[in-house]
């Protein structure tokens, strides 16, 4: 397809993005595909309470050491090798975990799927932003999270399909991953590297063919000079991490990852049968009410993706984040007066919405932009590590909280918890819309220390 001067291939963008995002997809497919399984993976390893959690974890143990590494991986070898990398490792763990005859063997595979999960959730959002031309960026990386929640719900789908195949069902719901991650796989050798990358890598030439694809010859020639411009000192090295500049950066990255997780909403998701079994529901009620979280969560991730190229990231936070410290101030509350039924739900699904409109969202975006060219690689792996072992650390705090101090009390740390992100957003995040990786990186990091970029 021919180029123009004004523009490159709109249809091009979007096909690499989705196909980047569909690491995303397999992301929430592979973490909340084991919940159809418990049931039988407790019946065939006679596993305990405690061994039950291992196999559920262990996943997500594993996410904080593909986070850690797949950065510099990816700043060594490129960001598609690492994706390519990734679909291997998830279909060693679909057919692996689902076709396991021992316990040890299922972790092993489940601990492989947790490296992809990890890795691709830093690569994939780093892909797509240094891809997409910069009026589009914002929402193109938006549908990374799309794709984790298409990938969560075709999960659940897919496992009540399968329940009926008889007692090998849970074989066949992990074995179902399979073709998701070979569709990828196959799809990750149709696109090219990402031009930073490619410049980065000495390798211009190549870099303006994708540049001038993208968006047109003449975008490729203006953003080339510029991704020179903030390359040409030299490649970046693990010690820029510890200078002033690029450490705020970093720990202000590695903050938001981790205020995305401890914020409660995925203790909401894993927990929610019994959250509102302590609301009063039965077992079948609170199932149905866990459903509309997922629908919920679907549908309000279409806002960030609509509103962040016109409304910009920080208006969207702070609407959000402020939404979020309400709404779960006046759940707390309603669990202290021991209220029932639908002012429950309601607050619940309220909360799970601002969650999803903003912060769950915007944490790839920002992340994807804010750190500089020659560093992007093993900042973004700090803040995914981060990001992952905050998670792991609400996962398993949440129930010990509510079985001493009562869901009250963790509703109300959590409260707190959303007040001081709040804060946090409007006093350190930055507005990036509208401005290229590279105008960002000048923004953050170009200015000189006595001047502020709040």
């Amino acid at each position: 397809m021919s180029v123009s001067e004004k523009s490159g291939s709109l249809l091009y963008v979007i096909g690499i993005s989705l196909i980047a995002a569909l690491g995303g997809f397999l992301f929430g497919f592979d973490m909340t595909v084991v919940s159809g399984t418990l049931p039988f993976l407790e019946k065939v390893f006679t596993l305990s309470g405690a061994s039950l959690g291992w196999a559920v974890s262990s996943c997500i143990l594993a996410c904080i050491f593909g986070a850690a590494s797949a950065g510099k991986l990816a700043d060594v070898f490129g960001r598609k090798k690492v994706l390519i990398v990734t679909a291997v490792l998830f279909s060693i763990s679909a057919v692996g975990a689902g076709w396991a005859h021992s316990f040890n063997a299922f972790i092993l595979y489940r601990f492989l799927g947790g490296l992809a999960i990890g890795a691709a959730s830093g690569v994939a959002p780093i892909y797509v932003a240094e891809t997409a031309p910069t009026r589009l960026r914002g929402r193109f990386v938006s549908f990374y999270q799309l794709a984790i929640v298409v990938g969560i719900l075709v999960s659940y789908y897919s496992n009540y399909f399968l329940l009926r195949t008889g007692d090998d069902a849970w074989r066949w719901m992990f074995t179902a991953g399979v073709f998701p991650a070979a569709l990828f796989f196959g799809l990750l050798f149709l696109v090219p590297e990402t031009p930073r990358w490619l410049v980065k890598s000495g390798r211009v030439d190549e870099a303006m063919k994708v540049l001038a694809r993208i968006d047109g010859e003449t975008y490729a020639r203006g953003e080339l000079a510029v991704i020179q411009q903030t390359l040409q000192v030299r490649k970046g090295k693990l010690s820029d991490l510890l200078k002033p500049r690029m450490l705020r950066i970093v720990i202000i990255g590695s903050l938001l990852g981790i205020f995305s997780q401890i914020s409660g909403a995925n203790a909401v998701f894993l927990y929610a049968p019994k959250i509102f079994a302590q609301a009063g529901a039965g077992l079948q009620d609170s199932l149905f009410q866990t459903s509309l979280i997922g629908l919920i969560n679907f549908f309000c991730t279409f806002i960030p993706i609509l509103l962040v190229e016109r409304v910009g990231r920080r208006p969207l936070l702070i609407a959000g984040v402020t939404v979020m410290t309400v709404v779960m101030s006046w759940l707390t509350w309603l669990f202290h007066v021991h209220a029932t039924g639908l002012p429950v739900l309601v607050a619940v699904l309220a909360y799970i919405a601002a969650y999803c409109s903003s912060i769950a969202c915007l944490t790839w975006v920002i992340l994807s932009e804010i750190f500089p060219n020659r560093i992007r690689g093993e900042a973004m792996s700090i803040a995914n590590l981060s990001l992952w072992t905050a998670n792991y650390v609400l996962l398993q705090t949440f129930p010990m909280i509510e079985a001493r101090y009562g869901i009250t009390s963790a509703f109300g740390a959590y409260a707190v918890i959303c007040g001081f992100i709040l804060v946090f957003v409007w006093k350190y995040i930055p507005e990036t819309k509208g401005k290229s990786l590279e105008e960002i990186e000048l923004q953050l990091v170009g200015l000189p220390e006595k001047e502020s970029w709040s």
